[in-house]
């Protein structure tokens, strides 16, 4: 399945005794007044979060969208309390379930972007807090996004982040669909044994390219991300049916939370993550409790992801940590008056891929204010499509809005209210530290370009995309080739120009390429590795090294770079150095499969077999059934000199799967062992069907039958 764990990393274990309260009753009630819900609280209840990535919620029939093919969501909406207007902080995946996570708003959890952040030990995370409280927890995830390198996976028992096994490292395009995620779950949910529990299931699918399988691809032709929403709508379904079958949907706060939305080319832009308009930052948000929560009840109150973490902890009767941004919204689902609380926008992925400004921005009252070179407005009761900027006219709001967004952020960092004092340098510092430079001090957004600015490049990036979906990669090259000129400090436009050159088999054009993005910028943690990868393609492997060397001087815990680096120093014999290395790709990735093989024939070729053995037994036990392990294991043992162990491997292993290699190592091991029957047994069963094999071996083979039934008789 995914990995285990002991016990979760960072502060899992984290003074859970100081800052929990576990309700002194079982459970008990919010009072019920005339015109107000019942909300049970029950310190018993079982937790899960299905995340639906890149969902928007006017796409989902229960958000009032008549084409929608989402009647299991629908249903869970109907039977449970749907929040009209809900809000995530940024329009990307990794720091949006950061927020969900831990409560918080990225200013504090400090991860800004996918990829590039990993979520530090200081915010306690869901998990952790749940697992502290007895529950076992488990992680089912569906893209690179949110890999377990990039610290989601404290507090989880088991995080299933396992994309494609067997591949030697994940890409960072890396996803499944959501029917091999709800696999992983439905196999953990009846393995498991009694007790309560805490998942986390992420779906990934409405992402471009959009290529919902059959039947949904024929079903939606004209709008294939509906498509996908309607195959991923069917597996939170299946989902629903397995707690009923087990009898712990009653028993069970179920979540249903969009991470972001997706555009369509409003405000000039077709996917995410540059702008923070509402197409990509408005959400689905659905709570499901059956004993605990009303039914088929719609909550106008505006609701954050960041909200999702401290209602649930309410929901068991638990407190949340002080450093909690959200707000429990227990109280606005039982019907009581609650003032919206403001919701913190903002995205520093055009800042961190594009060389542009980064976007901040609040949604308070009625209104939405975005920090930018040119600011914008808009009033969102009146003007939804945000298609009328009222920056001139209601330029009081604006300022205000401002200093109120100035304020939320200088706090964070400790600096106190905008415009009461002047901050020290330290403050200001340490903003700049958390990638608020435009905070510190100035009150202006930055001198970097305004992404409403660049849309004509935006456009172009994304035309530059579609090409490459549809194959035509030569479109796709001249598109990139203009990329490079109006943004060179984009070190994503090198490597996909050089892609688009390599597999017009323009190895040398591409190589070029990935020089001159170094070049221009030297430490990227994105350039490198792929120029490493094209060296090692081109037969370079000394440059190859020097290159991937180049990303572990940035950052040590490169799966990638650690990878490709003990590859290539194992072909040149040069057996510790690449020992060490797989040791530290395995400390980040330590269910990656083909770093365990690489790492065990590494040791055994050291001649370090008691380390060798051992991994593969290890490898055995997390993959039983497997004859190609089996058969490893049966020959490290063998050169061990433990023949029994051998042969007892191997016999299991041809027992599964026989095969010709199989065959003749089980035949050595026999004659080692002294069972001169049993190796001619195998050699004959070898030489039966030796498919494959060169003839060389196959007369190797025939002589060594000869002389093992002369010397037999």
């Amino acid at each position: 399945m995914g990995k285990k764990k002991g016990r979760a990393k960072g502060r899992s274990a984290f003074f859970a005794a100081g800052i929990l309260a576990v309700a002194a009753a079982v459970f008990f009630f919010i009072r019920h007044d005339a015109g107000r819900e019942r909300v049970r609280r029950d310190s018993g209840l079982n937790v899960l979060i299905i995340t639906l990535d890149t969902t928007r919620a006017d796409r989902l029939g229960c958000y009032g969208y008549e084409e929608a093919g989402t009647p299991r969501i629908d249903a869970l909406a109907a039977a449970g309390v749907l929040f009209k207007d809900a809000y995530c902080p940024t329009p990307l995946t990794l720091p949006s379930h950061a927020s969900l996570f831990t409560g918080t708003d990225p200013y504090l959890h400090g991860v800004h972007n996918n990829g590039t952040y990993v979520l530090g030990p200081e915010l306690a995370t869901l998990a952790e807090i749940l697992k502290s409280a007895g529950c076992e927890t488990a992680a089912f995830t569906a893209s690179f996004s949110v890999d377990s390198r990039f610290g989601l996976d404290r507090g989880f028992d088991v995080y299933d982040d396992t994309f494609q096994e067997g591949a030697p490292f994940k890409a960072i395009n890396s996803e499944r669909q959501a029917g091999e995620v709800f696999d992983a779950f439905r196999d953990w949910m009846e393995q498991r044994e009694s007790g309560r529990f805490f998942a986390w299931v992420h779906f990934f699918d409405p992402h471009l390219p959009y290529d919902p399988p059959s039947p949904y691809r024929e079903q939606f032709a004209d709008d294939l991300y509906d498509g996908e929403i309607a195959y991923m709508d069917v597996h939170v379904g299946r989902i629903v049916d397995l707690l009923e079958r087990q009898g712990l949907l009653h028993s069970t706060i179920l979540v249903l939370a969009g991470d972001h939305g997706e555009a369509f080319g409003e405000k000039g832009e077709s996917g995410h993550g540059v702008f923070i308009y509402d197409g990509t930052m408005k959400i689905p948000l659905i709570f499901h409790a059956p004993e605990n929560l009303p039914r088929d009840r719609t909550v106008r109150t505006r609701a954050r992801l960041i909200d999702v973490f401290p209602t649930v902890l309410d929901l068991l009767g638990l407190r949340p940590p002080e450093t909690t941004h959200g707000e429990s919204l227990l109280s606005s689902i039982a019907g009581r008056r609650a003032a919206d609380h403001p919701a913190y926008l903002e995205t520093f992925y055009p800042r961190e891929n594009y060389g542009w400004s980064e976007l901040t921005g609040l949604v308070e009252g009625e209104w939405k204010f975005i920090r930018a070179p040119r600011p914008e407005l808009y009033h969102l009761a009146s003007d939804p499509g945000e298609n009328h900027d009222r920056i001139a006219s209601e330029s009081g709001t604006a300022v205000r809005m401002n200093r109120t967004l100035e304020n939320i952020v200088r706090r964070a960092a400790g600096a106190g209210d905008a415009g009461t004092r002047r901050m020290t340098a330290e403050e200001e510092e340490r903003l700049r530290s958390l990638g608020y430079a435009s905070f510190a001090g100035s009150g202006r957004a930055g001198d970097r370009p305004d992404p409403k600015d660049m849309r004509d490049v935006l456009r172009l990036t994304q035309d530059a995309r579609a090409a490459e979906y549809s194959g035509d990669f030569a479109a796709a090259a001249s598109a990139y080739e203009e990329l490079v000129e109006s943004i060179p400090d984009s070190p994503a436009v090198y490597v996909n120009l050089a892609l688009s050159r390599a597999r017009l088999k323009d190895f040398e054009s591409a190589l070029a390429v990935l020089r001159a993005g170094v070049e221009r910028i030297p430490d990227s943690e994105i350039l490198l590795p792929r120029l490493g990868h094209t060296l090692l393609v081109m037969g370079r492997p000394g440059e190859a090294l020097e290159a991937m060397n180049r990303v572990l001087d940035i950052n040590p815990r490169h799966v990638e770079a650690l990878t490709v680096a003990a590859g290539i120093l194992d072909g040149a014999r040069r057996r510790d150095e690449a020992g060490a290395l797989y040791a530290r790709a395995l400390a980040v990735e330590p269910e990656n499969r083909f770093l365990r093989l690489n790492y065990a024939a590494n040791q055994a070729a050291s001649g370090r077999m008691t380390e060798a053995v051992a991994e593969y037994e290890r490898l055995v036990a997390d993959h039983p059934g497997d004859p190609v392990l089996l058969e490893y294991l049966g020959v490290a043992h063998g050169v061990a000199g433990d023949t029994a162990a051998s042969v007892a491997a191997l016999e299991k292993a041809a027992g599964i799967r026989p095969s010709p290699s199989l065959y003749i190592n089980l035949a050595m091991a026999y004659k080692a062992a002294g069972n001169i029957d049993g190796a001619i047994r195998s050699l004959r069963r070898y030489l039966e069907n030796p498919h494959g094999e060169s003839e060389a071996a196959v007369a190797a083979a025939r002589a060594e039958l000869a002389a093992l039934e002369r010397e037999r008789r």
